[in-house]
Order: C-alpha cells, then structure tokens, then sequence
C-alpha cells in the first residue's frame, strides 16, 4: 500500500514537472518572440516565467523601456489567472488551435502586480502633458483644477501629494454565467485608492468577441466600490496649502466628477453627490450601483438627456 502510494505521488510529480516544463516552454518562446517584435519600439527584459496549482501563469520581474523615453517601466508579475492548472493547459492546447477536446475556462483574466513608476518619469510628463494638450481646458490653471486632479494629477500634484512613487496592481477577470457574464475589475495604488468593479452584461464571452467590433455591450447591473487609502486626506491637505477653503475644495470635487460625468454622457444627481460628498468627508468607501430596470445597451445612452441617465440606469451611491 504505502509503496503504491509512493508511486502514484511520483507519478503526478513527473507528470506535473513534465506539463509545468511544458507551458514554460511554450510561454517563454512565445514571450522572447514579442520581444523581438517590439525591439523597434520598446525593449522589455524579464527575469523568468512562473505557474501555480491554482492556475496563475505569469512573467517576473518585468522591465519595459519604449524608446524614445529614458525612464522604464518595472512589473513584479505580468500574466493571466485560471482556475487551475488543468485550465492553463486547455488554454494552451485552445491557443495553439488544437482542439475539440479543449474547452474554455470557468473564468479568465489578466493580472499585472507591483507596477512601479515614479511621478517625474519622462514617459509620465509627457503622457500628463499631451492630454492637456488635446483638452486645451481652460481652467487648467485654477488651484482646484490641479489639487482634485480634475483631469488626471499632474506629475508636479503626485509628487506635492507625496505620491513620489506610485505602486499599482491590477486585473480584470471575465466571468460567464448562465445568461450573462461578469467582469470583474480590482485596481489599487499602494496608500492611495482601491478600486472594485463587478459589471454583469447580458450574452456569452466567446458570443461577443465573436462579434468584434459589431458587439454592443448590455448593461445587466453594476458594483463599484472605491476605498480611500489617504488619498482624500492628501488632496485636501495640498488644496489648503493653496489657499482654497473647504468649501471651495468641495466645489471643486463636485466639479471634477460632473465633468468626468459629462465625458461619459452622465449628469449626476443627489443620490450620488451627496454620498460622494460623505466619502470626501472622512467615510472611507464609496458604494455606486447601477441596477437598470431592464438590460441596456449602453450605446444608447447617448440618445437620452445627460440628466435622465441616472434614472434611466437606477444609479445610487451609499458612503460607509
């Protein structure tokens, strides 16, 4: 008995070592061929390949350098998330065109963990600086303006709010359902913000990447749930120091979300201002949902006033 068990723990450890070997293989050769194809516009080192039981494949110790910029780009983990291991091997045995027997994942994503960048980077100036460029906002230079980050902080604001180094992680996992599929987005800066999105689209994944550019997403539901980290705290510190009241600091986040609002076809009533002026108060986590009383095809939107939407989407918020 106990030398039979033996052999079946070798067994599986052989079998296991020998499909781990496998993917690494197939993965590293498919990696240092992007490489190549990227090297006229951008160099990427990285330190090894790596898979997990629970089926996390990913490459380590990732170092990018578009050229043209000075400055790199570090990822601790790049890669994809599966149920398990067994699903990475179907998802290999699916990517390279083999087969029938092979059959999608329960779920799937893509996660990218300890992205560091710093607030001054060259590649960082000149991303904050064209989107200003192509905004051309008039009130670019209003203390508020740049304090709330009204349209995205500035290399100069990031580094005043003490955020000199920005670590973030992130991923996004598609999820199918019976009728519907779910995806599911968590983003996070390190003593910054987290951010959690859970939307739920009416059809099948494999249906609508089918469609391509022909799929019109419809809105089922959606959950976002942000939590302050010291962000809130940090901004209205820097906003103080120039010179603004709390009111006018107030003003100016309420601002800041009806213009982002505005971008998105979206005039936000009190049943979101008013929580979202709790969370800037001192709760520490904001609640959006958005329950439609029936599935919506979000391009159509556009056919409804900005201030019918948040009816038209049963759109509320709670601070906690």
């Amino acid at each position: 008995m106990r030398t039979g068990l033996i052999g079946l723990i070798l067994i599986f450890a052989l079998g296991y070592g020998g499909a781990k070997w496998y993917l690494h293989h197939e993965v590293s050769s498919g990696v240092d061929a992007a490489v190549l194809i990227m090297s006229p516009y951008a160099n990427m080192e990285y330190g090894g390949i790596s898979s997990t039981l629970s089926g996390e494949l990913t490459i380590d110790d990732v170092r990018i350098q578009v050229n043209g910029f000075r400055d790199d780009v570090e990822i601790g983990r790049l890669g994809i998330t599966t149920p398990s291991f067994l699903a990475l091997l179907n998802l290999s045995t699916l990517a390279a065109g083999a087969g029938a027997s092979a059959s999608p994942p329960e779920y799937f994503g893509l996660i990218a963990e300890e992205v560091r960048v710093f607030a001054l980077d060259d590649y960082m100036r000149y991303v904050y600086s064209e989107n200003i460029r192509q905004l051309a906002p008039a009130d670019i230079k209003q203390g508020g303006v740049q304090c709330v980050g009204k349209y995205g902080f500035s290399p100069e604001a990031l580094s005043a709010l003490g955020y000199d180094e920005l670590v973030m992680s992130m991923s996004v996992v598609l999820r199918q359902a019976e009728a519907n599929f779910i995806t599911e987005i968590d983003f996070s800066v390190e003593d910054m913000i987290d951010v959690e999105v859970d939307a739920t689209m009416v059809g099948g994944i494999m249906s609508g990447a089918a469609m391509a550019s022909g799929y019109r997403p419809t809105l089922h539901n959606l959950h976002m749930k942000l939590t302050d980290r010291s962000l809130n705290e940090r901004v209205q510190k820097y906003c103080t120091r120039l010179g603004l009241t709390p009111e006018q600091i107030t003003r100016a986040h309420v601002d800041a979300l009806q213009y982002f609002g505005k971008q998105n076809h979206i005039e936000f009533d009190k049943y979101v201002i008013d929580p979202y002026k709790e969370y800037l108060a001192g709760k520490p986590t904001l609640i959006v949902t958005a329950r439609p009383r029936e599935p919506l095809q979000l391009a159509r939107i556009t056919k409804y006033r900005p201030s019918d939407v948040p009816a038209l989407l049963n759109l509320e918020a709670a601070a906690e």
